[in-house]
């Protein structure tokens, strides 16, 4: 339970750090904007549900740091293996879906535009690319 406790503490110090380099990045976009280097709008809901979130996972950290019911309830909910499985199972049906729908948009965009179907083509072969790579890596490592 020790050894769960650090791993939170940990989280939180890089959910911590994750918080202020959104928000410095923020800063800098809201002020480059305002001094006309950029032009158009920056992501300031992106940022801001970002750094939402962050705070949200920490305060929700914090608690299951400080309090031993709470700890055992995320040790219990994040070591369980039925729930792991159910999240391996989906993230794995999830990955072959986008990838067959980034395939059918690709086809659909290469009789409309030829730019859009290159991106496409282009993000699709990453997306192939980090799943063989990760694919090869968990086969190795297990």
């Amino acid at each position: 339970m020790e050894n769960c406790r650090k791993k939170l503490r940990t989280k939180i110090v890089i959910y911590r750090i994750l918080a202020a380099l959104l928000l410095i990045a923020l800063i800098v976009l809201q002020v480059l904007e305002g001094k006309g280097i950029l032009k158009g709008e920056t992501n300031f809901g992106f940022f801001v549900g970002g750094i939402t979130v962050l705070i949200m996972n920490i305060i929700r950290m914090r608690k299951a740091v400080k309090d031993d019911a709470a700890m055992k309830q995320w040790y219990v909910r994040n070591t369980d293996e039925r729930t792991i499985a159910v999240q391996q199972k989906a993230g794995n049906f999830t990955s072959l879906f986008t990838l067959f729908v980034l395939c059918i948009a690709t086809i659909a965009a290469s009789y409309i535009n030829n730019t859009v179907y290159w991106t496409l083509g282009a993000a699709m072969g990453v997306y192939l690319v980090i799943y063989l790579g990760s694919l090869v890596y968990f086969n190795k490592k297990m």
